[in-house]
């Protein structure tokens, strides 16, 4: 976790007019100011985003995103709350602040449950919790007793979703694989016009599970690429994991300018347009296209990402632990036997065979 920065003068400002503010006991501690002050102090780099209820039924969607148990969903559930604030971090992290009720210098943080993918019941999910208006001290109870569960829970919900949007895309895969080559004369020319349109449904099939790691991917990927120097070396070679992050990240990369692009032509279209429909249809068939190669590579290579997470939950992780597993690797290649048997491994992949079921696929492509 990255190091809280500096306040700067405007938080101490912002400081200052709490303070004030909870020596009058009648007044409720202003949640904007201390969100503004408040996002200062946490570690990494963090927005805040207060918002005003019109009415009751404001708080709902909120109320269904809230991630976990305790006295937030309690609030939002059994009283109506005048406004809440929105703390978003640059890795895709979101935690909500409200009032307290009954309590006026006292705020309640919780977590919001991460958009974009599905959240299983095998991921416990991180309770919220009470803190003061003092934003210093509040920083550091989130810090300390909130994010770290958080921050495990988002990776463990990511994992989960991850290992079955690799599975969604080996099955697409799989019946393509089963009905492209009937739907091909001897030379592998199409016979009509139905090899086009299951090619649409497969890139609209692999497109899907795709998606969503488009803003999850990234921070996935570095966390695992953090972790990975700590785990078993013998594992890192079987499973080619670095040279499968490199093509896991390389996919990520393409898929966001394709999906740059889709975005680029989808805002150009005027809504009230009697082609606009037809536009925007045309438009994703040429998105999933462009973006199969994307999705291949990142089906094919994103499966290490979830073999990475289960060699980490086998580690103990306290910073002991990591420091010997760091230690006795050192070790480890220091050896004379594990030098042999790196050599012995570079002759062996020198040698052994491609794999030819990624390249199978890509010339069936089109």
């Amino acid at each position: 976790m990255a190091e809280a920065r500096r306040p700067s003068s405007v938080a101490r400002a912002v400081q200052r007019e709490i303070t004030r503010s909870s020596h009058r006991p009648q007044e409720r501690a202003d949640l904007a100011l201390f969100a503004e002050a408040l996002v200062a102090r946490l570690p990494g780099s963090w927005t805040a985003a207060t918002r005003e209820h019109a009415e009751y039924s404001d708080q709902f969607p909120l109320r269904e995103r809230l991630w976990g148990f305790g006295h937030a969903r309690w609030a939002l559930s059994e009283f109506v709350l005048q406004r809440d604030a929105v703390l978003t971090s640059d890795s895709g992290l979101e935690l909500v602040v409200v009032d307290r009720p009954l309590r006026r210098h006292e705020f309640l943080v919780a977590a919001l449950a991460p958009q974009g993918i599905n959240v299983t019941g095998a991921v416990k999910a991180p309770d919220g919790i009470v803190v003061s208006a003092d934003p210093a001290r509040a920083a550091s109870t989130v810090a300390d007793r909130l994010l770290p569960r958080y921050e495990q829970a988002v990776h463990q919900a990511r994992i989960e979703h991850l290992a079955a949007s690799v599975a969604a895309g080996e099955r697409a895969l799989a019946e393509w694989d089963a009905v492209s080559d009937s739907l091909c004369d001897a030379d592998h020319w199409p016979l009509d016009d139905r090899y086009g349109l299951r090619q649409k449904q497969r890139d609209a099939e692999m497109w899907a599970p795709f998606a969503p790691f488009l803003d999850h991917g990234p921070a996935l990927l570095a966390h695992v690429e953090e972790t990975l120097p700590f785990l078993d070396a013998r594992d890192r070679a079987a499973g080619r994991w670095p040279d499968r992050l490199r093509a896991a990240r390389g996919a990520l990369e393409a898929g966001a300018r394709v999906q740059a692009d889709f975005k680029a032509v989808t805002d150009a279209l005027l809504p009230d347009h009697p082609s606009s429909k037809a536009a925007f249809a045309e438009a994703v068939v040429e998105r999933n296209a462009k973006g199969w190669d994307c999705a291949l590579t990142w089906t094919d290579n994103a499966s290490a990402l979830v073999e990475m997470a289960r060699a980490e939950q086998a580690l103990d992780r306290g910073p002991e632990r990591l420091k010997q597993s760091a230690q006795a690797e050192a070790a480890r290649a220091r050896s004379p036997l594990a030098k042999r048997k790196s050599a012995a491994q570079t002759q062996e992949s020198v040698a052994r065979p491609v794999d030819r079921q990624g390249h199978d696929r890509r010339l069936r492509s089109r």
